[in-house]
């Protein structure tokens, strides 16, 4: 699965992650918590990052590495009394139990698969066509559209506009200036 995008709960404002399965319509929602939510927002992390482009869930990756291990995949494992139980895998297959908002953290910055069990996805698991995941973002489509408007007026001349509805005196009728 993939953290498809982050939402924002209507009535609790607290943060969403919706994970989609690659190549089919089941999702999941996962409660995040505001920080890991930044760091989700933020994306995998620099292939060099600096001193001030590292983080806390970084140090994960870079741990494994000095002890000759390598982070494989997050996994969201159990469902307990309607809470997710989650987990970072290592290579050789060893297991750290922790929040699930802190493993999609550290699974999206180091660009790590993430995992969720077969039982997970079938108790509590929803279409994501239903829940209208595949619509657009309206801020992002709003971006968009900013984008593309800023491109034709770089292009765009005079003639593009042609001649205004008062012909062309630049004030309202029945007004006077002065």
């Amino acid at each position: 699965m993939r953290v498809a995008r982050l939402v924002v709960h209507r009535m609790t404002r607290e943060p969403l992650a919706l994970l989609v399965e690659a190549g089919a319509d089941r999702c999941l929602v996962v409660s995040v918590r505001g920080p890991q939510a930044e760091i989700i927002d933020r994306g995998p992390r620099p292939p060099e990052p600096s001193d001030d482009d590292r983080l806390t869930q970084d140090l994960l990756g870079e741990l494994a590495l000095l002890v000759g291990r390598r982070l494989d995949h997050g996994a969201i494992v159990d469902l307990v009394d309607d809470r997710f139980r989650a987990e970072l895998v290592l290579d050789d297959g060893s297991r750290l139990p922790a929040r699930p908002s802190d493993v999609l953290a550290v699974a999206v910055r180091e660009a790590l698969p993430i995992e969720v069990a077969d039982a997970v996805l079938d108790a509590v698991g929803q279409s994501f066509s239903e829940l209208g995941g595949d619509r657009k973002e309206p801020a992002r489509e709003a971006a968009e559209q900013v984008v593309e408007m800023r491109a034709f007026l770089e292009q765009a001349t005079a003639q593009d506009f042609g001649r205004p509805p008062d012909g062309g005196e630049g004030r309202e009728q029945g007004r006077e200036s002065g």
